[in-house]
């Protein structure tokens, strides 16, 4: 049922009854100036650099659908289970025609994660040059950004598995910089609910669009 009822939301939402409720928000909330005005969390402005030595952040993700995940290359754990599950939702037909959808992998292991190191990593997991990005640079600012934005739990520690502890969650970010869903990235089953809810992103946002162009009268 996990699976369906995103699936049942998304065929809604496309064929134009609108009546499915759509997915949640993440995080913290404040009390808007108007009544009833809700503010959402959303995710802090940042710059770093991706895998081709590029400034990449906030700004070249605006009014775009991400996933995001911490990572980092040397990782012998999650990592690569991580993102083979994150190369699945690359690889998702639905999306690749989509020019709005990116991928972000945060390495928590800046000093030795250069972008040298993610090119060729990037390289070896099959990532889509301009469609997943893979970060480095300062490691505070990331780990600030891991914990205050996307509410991500990020560390070094010379006992765990290749001397850091970092969250295995990905998180679907929208286009108004918003956490809509969380899922676990080391299974297949949360993956596969996290390609359905994309669906149902995507879908709510056609429908708003439809409904600009044709109000109700």
């Amino acid at each position: 049922m996990i699976l369906i009822v995103p699936s049942v939301a998304y065929l809604v939402l496309t064929t134009g009854k609108h009546n499915i409720k759509k997915l949640g928000y993440f995080g913290p909330r404040t009390a808007g100036e108007l009544a009833g005005d809700t503010i959402y969390h959303s995710i802090p402005e940042f710059e770093f650099l991706d895998q081709n030595g590029q400034a990449f952040g906030s700004k070249d993700l605006k009014d775009k659908i991400y996933v995001a995940n911490f990572f980092f290359t040397s990782c012998p754990s999650i990592c690569p289970a991580m993102q083979t599950l994150m190369k699945k939702v690359q690889d998702t037909d639905d999306f690749k025609k989509l020019n709005d959808f990116k991928l972000v992998s945060f390495t928590v292991d800046p000093d030795n994660d250069t972008s040298e190191k993610l090119k060729e990593f990037a390289e070896r997991v099959g990532a889509d040059e301009g469609r997943w990005y893979f970060l480095t640079g300062d490691r505070q600012k990331i780990y600030d950004l891991a914990y205050e934005g996307f509410m991500a739990n990020t560390m070094e520690d010379e006992t765990a598995d290749g001397g850091f502890l970092h969250s295995d969650m990905i998180l679907l970010i929208d286009r108004d910089k918003h956490v809509r869903g969380i899922y676990e990235g080391t299974s297949l089953k949360d993956v596969k609910r996290l390609i359905d809810e994309i669906k149902v992103l995507v879908a709510e946002y056609n429908s708003a669009r439809k409904e600009n162009i044709n109000p109700v009268r």
